[in-house]
This record gives C-alpha cells, structure tokens and sequence, in this order.
C-alpha cells in the first residue's frame, strides 16, 4: 500500500482542474427590445449575428436584434474597464481594457476594441494621441473584418482621424462606412451615423458649404431610418437634432449671423422638445455673436431673452441647457458693470460653473472653464 499511494495522489491532486477546464460557459446576449438571452456558448460574434450552443441546440440571433453581449466569467480588468468607461475615467479605463488575458478570442477582440475605444473617447484636443489612436482601431478593423462591431469600429476610426486633423483619411473611413451600411446590410442608422460624423470632418476642415449639405443628408438619413427602425428611436432623434443644429451652426462659421438667426428661428415651432431648446439656444448664439462684432447692448439683451428660454425648453440631453449658460455668461461679461452692476463678473462665473459642474459631458464643459480661469 505504501508504495501504491504515491502513484495516486498525483491523480487525485488533477481533479479539481480537470472540473475548472470543463466549467459551463454562460455568456448573455442582450437584444435591443430589452431581452436576455442567457445559457449561450457563442462561438461567432459577426457581421450578420450571433451563432453558438444554446445547451445541445444550435443558436442564432441576427445581428440588428442585437444591443451588445455579457462574456462569461469575464476577467476582473475587464469590468474595471466598463467601470471606468461608465464614470468617464477613459485613461483608467485603457489601461485596465490593455491588461485583459483570455484564452476566449472572442473576449480579447473585445477587450481590444474597448481599450481603443477609450483612447478615442479621452482625445481631448491631443492630436498626436488621436493619431495614434486612429491607427490602432484601423489595425483592429483589418484584424476583425467580419466582426459585429466593425461599423462602431469605422465609425471611431473616422471621429479618431478627425481628431487627429487628417479630415482626408476621416472622410474615406466615414463614406466606406457609409457605402458599407448599405451594401454590406450594416442598417440605415449607421448611414446616418456616418453622414453626421462625416458632416462634424467637413466643419473642422474648414468647408462649411460641404458640411451645409451633409448635414441636411444626415437629417435626411435619419429620417429614413426611423421609417425602419424600431429599436434606435431616441438616438435617431436626437441625431436629427444635431443634424438640424449642425446646419445652422454652419451659418456661424461664415459669419453670417443674420441667416443663422432666421434658420433657428425657423426651427422654433417645431414639435419636438429638444429641436425646439436647440433652436432657442442657437438663436441667443447668432444674436450674442453679431452684437459683439456690432457693439449693441440690445442685441445682447435679446440673446439673453432666447438663451433664458433655451433653458426652460431643454428637458433631455442638456447640450442645449450647456450652451445656453454658457453663452448667458459671456452676455454678462460683454455687458459689464455699466449694464449689469459691479457683480457682473461673479454672476457670469455662476453660468460658467453651472456648465463645467452640471454638464461636463457636453462640448460646452471646457470652454466655460476656460472663461471662468480667465
């Protein structure tokens, strides 16, 4: 017996790994109506769905019915990316999304696609980052052609490139993505994606005429893709009224005040709540921009007046609230002591921090940092 028992505690030491390889993987898929989809093994993550094991049963979900998937027994670096993701600490967020180790590729796709996807989203205004940046998602979408997430993934690469001040190469990623929504069946909503992220690299390449008429094309695109969509409604929404905004916004670039002025004014009676803030807030901006230029202290009143009721209409997204605060401050400071009293300047920082501390998340956040630090 003595000579026995030393052969066989080596065989019953490998047990309890043998039982931890063999464990049930239990991934969830989430579907955009709000369903779960649980107990599924998925073994392919692609362009026209979800395929895998559900028990002995073969799965398959199309892809337009899917919002996104819960991995299986994720590692802890990957949910204190998510984590991180959700407060905003996108620099934290990279780092914990570059630490994950899977034996599942499927999971280390994933892990990779987030880890640049917050790259891209804690830009900021550094070119060089968002350069590099651009590069590593164009690496991922060569490495994942088929993958379920290479729109998003376009569409970040593209954003990425314009960051990076390369509108050239934004502007190829965006109209591929485009011509692929169709072609390929990615859905008419990531041909409005890609429309107003097309018309954003047209701004910032200087060419507001262009980007006049692709942003009427994303409103357009949007449109028609609420004819067919019944699971993007509110983004879709609320794309067209960036899109609408977008446009009008392109009056400013060429300083043509007056015709932004009556654009917005045009948008007022809109239905929609959030078109109606967006209008009332881009008026107060054309008639706060054009008295400046002319020095009209009642100009600057009536901006006041539109942005107060941007204010009061803006129940949604806040972007149309963060601008309206933002630009009832500077109103303040062009007004100065001889119009608005000695307390001028600290009811004008009282906007600004309202910006930066309700709103950080909007485009509004740093500019009215910075006035407030002047």
């Amino acid at each position: 017996m003595m000579r026995i028992l030393p052969l066989l505690l080596p065989a019953a030491l490998l047990l309890p790994a043998a039982t931890a390889t063999a464990q049930k993987i239990n991934d969830v898929v989430l579907k955009k109506d709000g369903a779960r989809v649980r107990g599924v093994e998925i073994t392919d993550f692609l362009l026209s769905g979800v395929r895998g094991k559900r028990g002995s049963d073969d799965f398959e979900l199309p892809a337009h019915l899917v919002k996104d998937i819960e991995w299986s027994e994720l590692p802890e670096e990957f949910l204190a990316g998510k984590g991180a993701m959700g407060r905003g600490d996108f620099a934290a967020a990279a780092q914990f999304f570059g630490a994950v180790q899977s034996d599942r590729p499927l999971v280390k796709a994933d892990a990779e696609f987030f880890k640049v996807k917050a790259a891209i989203a804690g830009i900021g205004a550094d070119k060089a980052s968002a350069a590099t940046a651009a590069s590593h998602m164009k690496d991922w979408v060569s490495s994942n052609a088929n993958h379920w997430r290479t729109p998003e993934a376009l569409l970040l690469q593209g954003r990425a490139e314009r960051l990076a001040g390369t509108a050239g190469a934004a502007t190829t990623t965006l109209k591929e993505l485009d011509d692929r929504a169709i072609r390929d069946g990615f859905g008419t909503v990531w041909s409005a994606r890609a429309k107003y992220e097309l018309a954003l690299t047209l701004v910032a390449d200087g060419k507001s005429g262009e980007a006049r008429t692709a942003f009427k094309s994303a409103s357009t695109a949007a449109n028609t893709a609420l004819n067919t969509s019944k699971t993007d409604v509110a983004e879709l929404q609320n794309l067209k009224t960036l899109a609408r905004v977008g446009e009008g916004e392109t009056y400013l670039i060429d300083k043509d005040f007056k015709k932004a002025e009556s654009f917005f004014k045009s948008l007022a009676n809109d239905p929609s709540p959030a078109l109606k803030a967006a209008a009332a807030a881009g008026e107060g901006e054309a008639i706060f921009l054009s008295a400046v230029v002319s020095n009209n202290a009642n100009d600057l009143r009536r901006a006041q007046l539109a942005l107060a009721r941007a204010s009061v209409f803006d129940s949604t997204s806040g972007e149309s609230s963060a601008k309206a605060n933002y630009y009832l401050g500077r109103c303040l400071l062009a007004l100065g002591a001889d119009k608005e009293g000695d307390s001028f300047k600290k009811r004008a920082q009282q906007y600004f921090e309202i910006v930066y501390s309700s709103y950080p998340s909007t485009s509004w956040a740093g500019r009215a940092r910075a006035e407030a630090q002047k």
